[in-house]
């Protein structure tokens, strides 16, 4: 067992309050080793986020939804599925969006030789500028699994690692409008709310909902968000002229 696994049990033992307890104190120490969580705001803003697409089926509906609500999001896409849906990124891209780097594909980066972090996350990060015509700002590292080194190779990269405060739990075989209310309920503002425009097929993701309709629980998240004044927007626009929630944020 490393030590990351090891400090990662002992997280898993406390509770939620202990968790936050703790953070309060160790968050404003963490300095340049510290990934975006936030931004330390009262302001009515919520960085809405979306992993591991671009999915022919449900992103299309998901970019309707916002293009409704007016609001925008940062979508962290996988290269692979980027690249075979080069129009998706284009019409994020043209509707206002944030395109952020979730990785080539959705291997544990913890489990990679560290030696091969850099390459592993530049070549992907080159791999998304020529889809999207600029190098990618943000990333965020599959299963949000991430050691100092991996940390450290991202930011070497060009990037600013963004995870996130709220999340919904879209991967859950739960009605929509369950997923849909723990999300609207978790947020406040300044948050980064995790969801999911597909599921990375992979053996550590239980099988999703083949009936989960991924756009309606963003439409109900974003009438949720509505009716408690909350206003959606991407990672860039929350942090322009705000200064950034970072965390300690390092799990196996």
């Amino acid at each position: 067992m490393t030590r990351l696994d090891l400090m990662w049990r002992l997280r898993t033992q406390l509770s939620g309050e202990a968790r936050r307890r703790i953070r309060k104190f160790t968050d404003p120490l963490v300095g340049p080793f510290g990934s975006i969580r936030g931004a330390l705001t009262s302001e009515p803003l919520v960085a809405l986020t979306f992993d591991d697409g671009p999915d022919r089926a449900h992103t299309p509906c998901i970019l309707d939804v916002l293009a409704k609500h007016r609001m925008r999001a940062t979508w962290f896409v996988l290269v692979n599925q980027a690249e075979a849906c080069p129009n998706l990124i284009r019409r994020m891209l043209a509707e206002g969006h944030d395109v952020g780097l979730h990785g080539p594909d959705h291997r544990r980066l913890t489990r990679l030789d560290p030696r091969l972090l850099r390459s592993h996350i530049g070549d992907a990060a080159k791999r998304l500028a020529a889809v999207t015509g600029r190098p990618p700002r943000w990333f965020r590292p599959p299963y949000g699994s991430q050691s100092l080194w991996s940390y450290i190779a991202a930011r070497r990269c060009g990037m600013r690692v963004v995870v996130w405060s709220a999340d919904c739990q879209d991967w859950t075989q739960q009605p929509e409008h369950l997923i849909a209310q723990r999300a609207v309920e978790t947020v406040v503002p300044g948050a980064v709310l995790l969801l999911h425009d597909s599921l990375a097929a992979d053996p550590e993701v239980p099988a999703p909902n083949p009936d989960l309709d991924r756009a309606r629980i963003v439409d109900l998240v974003l009438t949720g968000l509505d009716a408690r004044q909350l206003q959606g927007v991407s990672v860039s626009e929350l942090l322009t002229g705000r200064r950034p929630h970072l965390t300690a944020w390092y799990r196996p």
